[in-house]
């Protein structure tokens, strides 16, 4: 692998996406919700609400920035060009990859640093040592997820013919995900289980729990509020005594134990996603 080549095209998609007027649009999406949120709050439960609209609404940032990713290149035969270029299939990817990862993370980072100097401004009190890495750590599992769906958007864009089948593909998983998840789980573990819901039994609710993990959406919702489901319909949801990573009365280190399978999930889908691209890229006659 090429590390210049990869570092060039890197620089070069992340340029295109700041010069990309829904780039603006997504940057104020995101910091503007998490905003108006955070300034109407009532109390101090309504942060879940926070969590649940980026848990289920904000995969769709991820998926903006990837699904066009190779596609777009490929049917303006750019691609073509920079191939006849001294450039292996696995630079384009890589570099792909990392363009959109600076993009994301300007986006997640950007808005909770506003967030924190807006809660400065509003309160005139610095925010305690602990505070701020907590919100960091909050930052740093959203752009993870959301990095899952960016990943997920690139392989689309090498596996799909046009940018509107990709895009319709991101959707349609986005919508199975985030939308109808708890109704899916609580149908496979009723088949699975040979009990409904409304049964209430422990063997329900272990299938049902064992199915969620194949979510990214639950394991989110683990590290950060401590549920098993964020999706807008909601299903079988469990609450645990420990609220996430946000839960203060623990400490990172024991947070870190209790969410270790978790975390490790999370960190390693996206590369999942990026090594299909890699196969799906390197078998694809261009």
């Amino acid at each position: 692998m090429n590390k210049d080549s990869v570092l060039t095209i890197a620089q070069k998609e992340f340029s295109d996406k700041l010069y990309e007027p829904s780039f603006i649009i997504l940057l104020a999406i995101f910091t503007g919700t998490i905003l108006a949120y955070l300034q109407n709050r009532a109390g101090g439960d309504n942060f879940g609400d926070v969590v649940q609209v980026i848990a289920v609404f904000f995969p769709l940032i991820g998926i903006a920035l990837g699904y066009d990713g190779i596609i777009k290149e490929k049917n303006s035969k750019s691609l073509s060009v920079l191939l006849t270029q001294p450039v292996f299939r696995d630079n384009i990817i890589t570099g792909k990859f990392l363009g959109i990862s600076m993009t994301l993370a300007l986006v997640v980072f950007f808005s909770l640093t506003i967030i924190a100097a807006s809660d400065f401004v509003i309160s005139g009190k610095i925010a305690e040592f602990d505070s701020l890495l907590r919100l960091f750590i909050f930052g740093i599992f959203t752009f993870l997820y959301l990095l899952l769906f960016a990943t997920f958007g690139l392989f689309t864009s090498v596996w799909c013919k046009t940018e509107i089948e990709s895009l319709t593909f991101g959707v349609f998983v986005w919508i199975n995900m985030c939308f109808a998840l708890g109704p899916t789980i609580i149908t496979l573990a009723s088949f699975a289980s040979g009990q409904t819901l409304f049964d209430m039994t422990k063997e329900f609710a272990s299938t049902a729990s064992l199915f969620y993990n194949i979510s990214p959406l639950h394991h989110f919702a683990e590290v950060i509020v401590g549920t098993q489901d964020l999706s807008f319909y909601g299903g079988f949801n469990v609450q645990s005594e420990v609220h996430g990573f946000l839960d203060t009365q623990y400490t990172l280190p024991y947070l870190l134990g209790y969410y270790w399978q978790n975390v490790i999930i999370l960190l390693v889908l996206p590369f999942l996603f990026l090594a299909a691209s890699y196969i799906s890229f390197l078998r694809d006659d261009i």
